[in-house]
Parts: C-alpha cells; sequence; structure tokens
C-alpha cells in the first residue's frame, strides 16, 4: 500500500482527526516525526502509482472524489489544529518515506505553521458584467458607416467597463491588505470553472487573522455595497490556508 498524504500540522501526541475515514474508507493516521505530524492514510497502489495518477487526473469524476476527500480531511483538521494542506496526490511509497519528508522539509514546515497559526484563508473574486455592452441594437445599421461606428461604441463601453471593473478590483485589495496577514493573487477563473456568463477580474486569496474576522468581513461589505453596477464581488472562507502554505 502506499500512502496518501493530505496536510501536516505541529507534532499531535494524538491523532487530531481520529476516525475519520479518508481515501477508499481507510482512516486517516497520524504519521509523526521531527517534531511534526503527518495526516496519511494507505491507498491500493495500483490506483497511485505515477503512471495511474496521470491517467486517472484526467477523469473528472475520479478527480472530484480525490479532491472531494482531500478537502474534507484538511477542513476537519483544520477545525482542531493548524494544518499545512499539502497537494493534491501527495503519495508516498510507505510510511517510513513519510517520515523521511518531514525530516526533510522540517525547517519550512515548521516555518509556514507558525505564519499560517491562527490564521484563516478568505476568498475574494470580482466579476464584471459586460452583456449589456455587447448587445446587438435593435435596429441594424443603415450603412457600412453606420455599422463601424457602432461597432466603435460597443468597444468603448466595453473598455469603459472593464477599466471601472479593473478600479474597483485594485479598490478592494488595496483596502483588504493592512486587514490581512498576507495576501495571494490567482490567476483569474474561466467562465467554464466558475459557471457564470461574467468576466472574473479578480481572484484574490487573503490570509487572516482569526482575531481580525470581524473587521475583514464588515470593510469587505462596505466595499461590497459600494460597488458599480455590473460588477459583484464574492466572498468564501473560511478555508484552511492552501494558498499560503509555501511547501513542496
Amino acid at each position: 500500500m502506499s500512502w496518501y498524504c493530505y496536510g501536516v500540522t505541529e507534532f499531535a501526541a494524538e491523532n487530531p482527526v481520529e476516525g475519520l475515514a479518508g481515501l477508499r474508507g481507510s482512516p486517516v493516521s497520524a504519521v509523526s516525526g521531527a517534531g511534526l505530524t503527518a495526516l496519511a492514510s494507505p491507498v491500493p497502489d495500483a490506483e497511485f502509482t505515477e503512471a495511474s495518477l496521470e491517467e486517472n487526473l484526467e477523469n473528472l469524476a475520479w478527480l472530484e472524489e480525490i479532491a472531494r476527500v482531500h478537502n474534507t480531511v484538511v477542513a476537519e483538521a483544520s477545525r482542531r489544529t493548524g494544518v499545512l494542506p499539502l497537494r493534491m496526490a501527495t503519495i508516498y511509497r510507505d510510511e517510513q518515506r513519510v517520515r523521511e519528508m518531514l525530516a526533510e522539509h522540517s525547517a519550512q514546515f515548521s516555518e509556514a505553521l507558525q505564519r499560517v497559526r491562527g490564521h484563516a484563508e478568505w476568498g475574494v473574486k470580482v466579476f464584471a458584467s459586460l452583456r449589456d455592452v455587447q448587445q446587438t441594437p435593435a435596429e441594424a445599421p443603415a450603412d457600412g458607416r453606420s455599422y463601424l461606428r457602432q461597432r466603435l461604441r460597443q468597444r468603448q463601453a466595453r473598455n469603459a467597463r472593464t477599466n471601472e471593473a479593473a478600479e474597483v478590483a485594485e479598490r478592494i485589495e488595496r483596502e483588504l491588505a493592512p486587514l490581512s496577514a498576507d495576501l495571494h493573487r490567482h490567476c483569474n477563473q474561466d467562465p467554464a470553472l466558475t459557471g457564470r456568463t461574467d468576466t472574473n477580474i479578480l481572484n484574490l486569496a487573503c490570509l487572516v487573522p482569526d482575531t481580525g474576522r470581524e473587521l475583514f468581513l464588515a470593510r469587505l461589505a462596505e466595499l461590497r455595497r459600494a460597488d458599480a453596477a455590473g460588477i459583484e464581488v464574492e466572498v468564501t472562507g473560511p478555508w484552511a490556508p492552501y494558498s499560503f502554505a509555501g511547501i513542496p
């Protein structure tokens, strides 16, 4: 059996997720070494070899199942202790190799755990609707020149809306920076991922101290009330600090 690792915590004398089932129903174990604890569970070798993973990662149903269980374990652990989420499908050949991994990266893990202790990750996304500036006019243009003027007006309106949305996004990031221990800009998401028809123009992760959560959310609420027309701010969290783990 191989070992699938979900996350790393400070040394835990008792398993922080005792009784929790991981992948394929195997219980999540606390594997300790070098003053740290890895949360891991055994998984079938045949399904998690390098070749199998390469193939399975193209299987959306398989990927969704792995992601769901991975996130469930990390979320449960984060409710009980500080945890550094590992990348999905982090596999080691046996329990001893898990301990070696902890020893190899002990300084990096310890530093990251200290950085995120008492903090949670919050997601802030800004979306801009451009549909109203792309609509086809009720009347067709009378000639080619009219058509070109019409297209120019549409392009100018779209650019103005995009610039307005960018200013809103920059203001939100600027306002949230003093209320966050750290910020991380992710790539903007494609509509195929968001399931929305509007455009994602900011995809921000904020590392927020638990003691400052209410102030952070209150400021976000103020910023959302001040949204320009056609611009929406989406807030999610709290999450385990996936964006700030800074580990291999």
